[in-house]
């Protein structure tokens, strides 16, 4: 077992929030801590059938998972026009934000979260995980193969300039 577990709260039941706390749970990093829900009941209920720790508490708001002091990060599976209200109340109560995709309606409010991320120094991060997929890997490895494609270019170069497609 690590020597530092994240203690994560999660803001709303939603459903892709049902795949990432069981990825939560097999972490050997993380811990569920808290859910909150606008309902007390949803919230009990979303705990049980994802087999959350006994542990966990179990609130009827969100903000009652920003003021536990049992939290050092949220999840926020939130609609997205909510991500900017939610990510910087938490950053305030100094606990570090993942935002489910996409984080912001606009980059305005995506630079109002990053902000407050870093005047509160806690650390951003967005729920994409097709970056750390094993099939992404393996997207590389197949795409390279010059004897099937030949040489590949992109807008972006990872060395920071244009390829010039």
């Amino acid at each position: 077992m690590p020597e530092t577990q994240i203690r994560f709260g999660i803001l709303g039941c939603a459903n892709i929030a049902r795949k990432v706390s069981r990825a939560m749970l097999l972490s050997p990093n993380t811990t569920i801590s808290a859910i909150g829900s606008r309902s007390l009941e949803k919230a009990i209920a979303f705990a049980s059938e994802n087999h959350f720790p006994e542990s966990a508490k179990v609130y009827g708001s969100y903000d009652a998972v920003l003021d536990d002091l049992d939290v050092d990060a949220v999840y926020v599976p939130l609609p997205t026009s909510l991500h900017v209200r939610w990510a910087v109340l938490a950053a305030e109560k100094k606990k570090h934000v993942l935002l489910e995709k996409p984080v912001a309606l606009n980059v305005g409010e995506l630079d109002t979260i990053l902000a407050a991320c870093e005047s509160s120094g806690v650390q951003f991060m967005d729920a994409t995980m097709w970056m750390h997929h094993p099939r992404t890997v393996k997207m590389k490895e197949v795409l390279s193969d010059e004897q099937r494609f030949g040489q590949l270019k992109s807008d972006l170069n990872p060395r920071g300039g244009s390829d010039g497609c």
